[in-house]
Formats: structure tokens, C-alpha cells, sequence
């Protein structure tokens, strides 16, 4: 009976089967279908007590009764009634029909329609504001904030081990009262624990797309389903790679979820040497030691040369970060070993990222383990002091922050890995120590235009005005030619300023130990008033001193005194020749000599120059009238008769 009512009631429209059906299952529920005798006729008066006979009203009223029947008819009509015109007036409240009208208005409405449930469109997912607490390592907490967290069951393990710890495992909502309490007062509400303690592993599969919190696109992204989440099958890929192995897209959802390098690999990964990544080998080979494929590639696409790629950190296009490159540039690095990660942190050290993706990648824990805040990052403070400090001047924890940004001694100290076998602390820059005649039409075109070489001033070293100013002091246009004429900081201030235009108290430990060797002291370094041994040929030092030159980057042809005796000998030469013509002319010398010149030459303690001479090769001071035996030997060779 049911069976075949249902399928009568297939065939009806969707109003008479919700009718229908309503009637079968009050049939059911009575046992029996009901008689007539138990319809009471909605059109008749009411009466004022029950009636027990059956009345008949075959014959309906001309209208409705004013007062309706006690109870209504158990069984409505098979059809609906259906109005065949609209209604003359238009109602003040909109229909209950669930189905729209057939045709829309063509007039807007006079108020916007106001909906109790969100739209469909998503909200733009806002990643919340990191507690930073949680990241400061157990001993360094005060004994509060540790009594807050052993509250909510962390011991020194647990809270430096992330995810160690259970009740990381629970959402906000599973906590109890006195849980969210404690982790209120360690600076957590509902969102920041959700995403930076949970990572949202507490919620549903189906929670996570709620229009509030929209972090289902980044599990997607990770390669998450419902059927992966709820362990019906294997956890993506994603899952069991290390943070730096996850792609930059991986890397980048994986942090929309409040993960970093720390909370994603819960425990520190490092490669051999403590490093967060590879080191990538090929980087740290000197120029000519590359393949000829891999260093065509550096130069013809990413523009390194022989300095730029020797000199660490040197390259220009080191100081951009991956996404900071051309396709093409991208795609050269990619050739030859490189990737995000490995340039990002091996070649950028993540500097050209701004303070804001540091944070977003959990980077600036490191960076401030190493002084720096959003202010100095930025210039808007000084730069810390560990920003100016050689590998071997950090302590220990400062260098395990920076190895953890893929520094090491060599990198940090920007060291030019170019073979150096010479007495020097530096490379000797080859180029600049050609003679101008041996330099190509380009080299000497970048000497003459922002440094201001000539000819003379290129073959005469210490000579030019430019060789006064240390590389801070170049122009940023001056340091581009400087670079190509294979000079940078450190050849620059050592080969042709010799640190000259540093301050005292700011010159390296052992360069101002160097120069105390040769007579410099604070006063005379202030006052520019060069010591004795400046005034002696180079092959009349000792051997010391000769040595301790070579650290200042001196030798033969650009140490003072021996620019000095060339002067000199050039002097002589020309008044030799010219005592020859005369003597070839018949020009007799006057050979004879006046008390002032015998003064001259024996002063006033009757020392002649050439005993004066031998003195100063001792590097003794010879003051004759306040000037040394070298400059007076210099001053007579020019003909100087008095002074």
C-alpha cells in the first residue's frame, strides 16, 4: 500500500506528494483510513458544542465563515487553488514562496537587501601577529614567565623542542579555562595559538575553509585532502621534507600557517659545517678553477668577472635575492647548481630581503641574535657592532646565528679566495701596478674618467689625488670603475691609501700595531708627520721593517723613500747631464764655494751630508734645521742652496 501510494505519488507535482505523503503517514499512525463521518465541514458555522451527527454541505457557501471551525480538516485538498491574476495591491512583506518569480523587477529596490549569512566570497586570510616568547630559549626566561609555561606542562625540553610538548597537539578550544588563562598571560588569544602553537592540526578538514579562518588553501597548496587529513591515506609529500627541501611556493603556504625554519623542522637540521642548507662548493673555487661551461655562465648572464667572483660578496647581482632576478638571470643560476634557497641564503644571506620578510620567514630571530632590529635593518640606526666585527671577533653564539644564515669565516670576512702567494695580506692587484703604455684602450679609458688618472699620475704611485681617499670615501661611481680596474675596499685602502685616511683608533688591531713598528704613533698619525723610516730607500730598511711594509701593502716601487731617491736620482741625472754639456761647450764650473754653502753642506756641528747620509740609513733622525738628512739630500740634488 505505501509502496504504490509513493509511486502514485511520483506523479503528482511537488505541492499534491507533500500533501499526499503527509496523508499516508497519518493513515499509518491511525491504523485506518478515516471515514466521512469524521470530516467536519470547514464552511459551516461553528456550533456551540461538539456535533456528533454528520452534517452534508455538498453546497458551498457564498463566503467564508467569519469564525473558523474548532479543528481543521484532516485531509486537504488534492489541489492547491491557484490564483489565475496577481492580487491588486502589493503586500508590505515579501513572500514566503521558495521559489523566485518568473520575471525580476526592472526597479531597484528602495533599501539594500540585508542577508544574516556570509557571502561566498572568501575573506583575504591575515596571518596573526607572532609571539615572540615562545622562541626565547628556557634559561634566558625570567622565572615567571617559566612558572606561566610549566602551567600549561612545558619543562626546559619540551619548551626548547618545538612541537615536543602535548598540548601544542589541542586548539584553543580544547583547552580548558585554566590552560587558555595561562597561555593569555604568556600573550596568546584564539588566533595566535590556533596558527603559531597548533598550526591548526586541532581543526576539522572541513572547519578550515570557514569564512574566519580560510587556511585551507594553504594545506592544498602543502598537497593536504580530506582523505590525507582525516588518515585515510599517506600525508602528502610536503610532510617529511625539511623546510629548505620544500618549494618556494611549499615554503611560502607553510609560513601562512605560522611555520618557520625551527617549528616546521621541529628540531634543527644542519649539513656538515652547522649549516641550514648545502654549501654549495663550486662558489668557494677561484675563477680559473671553474669549469669553462659554469664560468661562461657567471659572466655572460649573471656579469661576474674574475674580482667579482674571487671577492665574496663582491658581485653586484649578489646583492639581490632570487626573486630579485631576471628570468634569464634566474634561469643561468639555475644551469649551474643554484636555486631559491641556496642563493637566497648562500650568495644574498637573505640581505635584500626587507624586515617584513624576514619576519614572515622566521629569519629576523637570527638577525636579532646578531643586534639588528627593524630600525637598523632599514638605516634608519647604526648598523650593531657585530656588523663590523671579523669572523674571529664574534663569540661563539653569534656565530652559530650566523652560520645558521650561511656565513662562515670566508663569506663573513668577504675573502678574496684568489691564489695569494706574495708577502701581502691581500692579493697584489695586477693591473694597477702596469705601466699605463700596457693597459688597454678600456682600462685606461675608466682610469682617466672618474678617478682622474694620467699618464703620469698612473706610473707615479702615490701620486694622484685619488689615492688620498679611502674606499669610503669614493664616489659609488668611482668604487664601479675602482672594481673594474680589479681594486676593491680592501686592495684600495691597503695598495693606495695604505689606510691613510682612517683614523687612528679606528684602524685594525694589527695594521696599527704595523705602523707603531715604523715609528707612527697617535699624535703623528693625527698630525700627518711621517716617521724617519719613510725617508729610507726600500733596500735600506730592515728586514723588519721590510716585512712589516709588506703588511701595509708597501714594496719597492710604491714605498716613500724609495719614491723619494728616484726623485732624487732623476734630479741628479739631469744636473749630470747638464755639467757634461757644459764642460763639452767649454763652460767652466765655478768649483768654488761660499760660507753658506759650506754651512749647508757640513751644519752647524760641522757633519757633512754624506756622514748625515749614513746616519739615516740607520733610520736615526738627522734634523738639519728641522728637516731630515733625506729631505736635505733631496733639496741639494735639486740644487738647493739654501734653505
Amino acid at each position: 500500500m505505501a509502496i504504490q501510494l509513493s509511486r502514485r505519488i511520483l506523479g503528482q507535482s511537488k505541492m499534491s506528494r507533500l500533501f499526499i505523503t503527509l496523508w499516508v503517514l497519518l493513515t499509518i499512525v491511525d491504523g485506518q483510513p478515516q471515514t466521512q463521518g469524521d470530516i467536519i465541514d470547514s464552511t459551516s458555522p461553528p456550533t456551540t458544542s461538539p456535533v456528533n451527527d454528520i452534517i452534508d454541505t455538498s453546497t458551498p457557501t457564498t463566503s467564508p465563515t467569519v469564525t473558523p471551525s474548532l479543528r481543521p480538516s484532516s485531509l486537504p485538498s488534492s489541489i492547491p487553488t491557484l490564483s489565475q491574476a496577481p492580487s491588486r495591491e502589493p503586500t508590505d512583506r515579501p513572500s514566503s514562496s521558495a521559489t523566485p518569480s518568473q520575471n525580476p523587477s526592472n526597479v531597484p529596490s528602495m533599501s539594500p537587501t540585508l542577508s544574516f549569512t556570509p557571502s561566498a566570497a572568501p575573506i583575504q586570510y591575515s596571518r596573526p601577529t607572532r609571539v615572540d616568547i615562545r622562541y626565547v630559549p628556557w634559561n634566558e626566561l625570567d622565572p615567571e614567565t617559566q612558572k606561566i609555561a610549566m602551567n600549561l606542562d612545558y619543562t626546559n625540553t619540551t619548551w626548547n623542542k618545538y612541537g615536543a610538548n602535548p598540548i601544542e597537539e589541542s586548539s584553543w578550544e580544547d583547552l580548558t579555562t585554566e590552560q587558555t588563562g595561562n597561555a593569555s598571560l604568556l600573550g596568546y588569544d584564539m588566533k595566535s595559538w590556533d596558527c603559531w602553537i597548533n598550526h591548526y592540526e586541532g581543526y576539522r578538514w572541513i572547519d578550515m575553509g570557514q569564512p574566519f579562518i580560510q587556511v585551507l588553501q594553504w594545506f592544498t597548496s602543502l598537497g593536504w585532502d580530506i582523505q590525507s587529513w582525516t588518515g585515510k591515506k599517506e600525508a602528502p609529500e610536503s610532510d617529511f621534507k625539511t623546510w629548505y627541501e620544500l618549494t618556494s611556493e611549499e615554503r611560502f603556504s607553510a609560513a601562512q600557517l605560522c611555520y618557520f625554519r625551527m617549528t616546521w623542522n621541529e628540531v634543527e637540521v644542519f649539513s656538515n659545517g652547522g649549516f641550514p642548507i648545502e654549501k654549495p662548493g663550486f662558489r668557494f673555487d677561484h675563477w680559473w678553477k671553474l669549469d669553462d661551461e659554469v664560468r661562461e655562465i657567471a659572466h655572460e648572464s649573471l656579469k661576474y668577472s674574475e674580482i667579482t667572483w674571487n671577492v665574496l660578496g663582491l658581485g653586484a647581482v649578489e646583492a639581490r635575492d632570487w626573486m630579485s632576478l631576471t628570468p634569464s638571470e634566474r634561469e643561468a643560476a639555475e644551469s649551474i647548481g643554484w636555486n631559491q634557497a641556496t642563493w637566497d641564503c648562500w650568495i644574498n644571506h637573505f640581505r635584500s630581503y626587507s624586515w617584513e620578510n624576514l619576519v614572515f620567514y622566521g629569519l629576523d630571530l637570527d638577525y636579532q641574535s646578531l643586534g639588528w632590529t627593524d630600525l637598523s635593518w632599514d638605516g634608519t640606526e647604526d648598523a650593531p657592532p657585530s656588523n663590523d666585527k671579523t669572523w674571529n671577533e664574534l663569540n661563539e653564539l653569534e656565530k652559530q646565528y650566523a652560520r645558521k644564515l650561511c656565513y662562515f669565516e670566508d663569506n663573513w670576512d668577504m675573502v678574496d679566495i684568489t691564489p695569494n702567494n706574495g708577502k701581502f695580506p691581500h692579493p697584489k692587484p695586477k693591473s694597477r701596478f702596469a705601466p699605463w703604455n700596457e693597459l688597454s684602450d678600456d682600462e685606461k679609458a675608466i682610469a682617466a674618467d672618474s678617478l682622474q688618472y694620467s699618464e703620469k699620475t698612473w706610473n707615479s704611485y702615490g701620486v694622484a689625488e685619488i689615492e688620498r681617499n679611502g674606499w669610503d670615501e669614493l664616489t659609488q661611481l668611482q668604487q664601479s670603475h675602482a672594481i673594474s680596474l680589479g681594486l676593491y675596499e680592501r686592495t684600495w685602502d691597503c695598495f693606495q691609501n695604505h689606510y691613510h685616511s682612517k683614523s687612528w683608533i679606528s684602524l685594525d688591531g694589527e695594521v696599527r700595531d704595523a705602523f707603531r713598528v715604523l715609528g707612527w704613533d697617535e699624535n703623528s698619525w693625527a698630525a700627518n708627520y711621517r716617521p724617519p723610516s719613510y725617508e729610507n730607500e726600500w733596500n735600506r730598511l730592515s728586514e723588519i721593517e721590510q716585512s712589516i711594509a709588506y703588511r701595509l701593502c708597501f714594496f719597492e716601487d710604491n714605498w716613500p723613500g724609495q719614491a723619494e731617491a728616484l726623485k732624487g736620482q732623476s734630479a741628479n741625472e739631469t744636473l749630470a747631464g747638464e755639467e757634461e754639456a757644459a764642460e763639452e761647450d767649454g763652460t767652466e764650473e765655478n768649483n768654488g764655494t761660499s760660507e753658506e754653502e759650506d754651512a749647508a753642506e757640513t751644519g752647524p756641528s760641522g757633519q757633512t751630508a754624506s756622514s748625515a747620509t749614513q746616519e739615516d740609513n740607520s733610520g736615526s733622525k738627522c734634523v738639519f734645521s728641522g728637516l731630515t738628512a733625506s729631505l736635505l739630500i733631496s733639496f741639494w740634488s735639486f740644487g738647493v742652496e739654501t734653505l
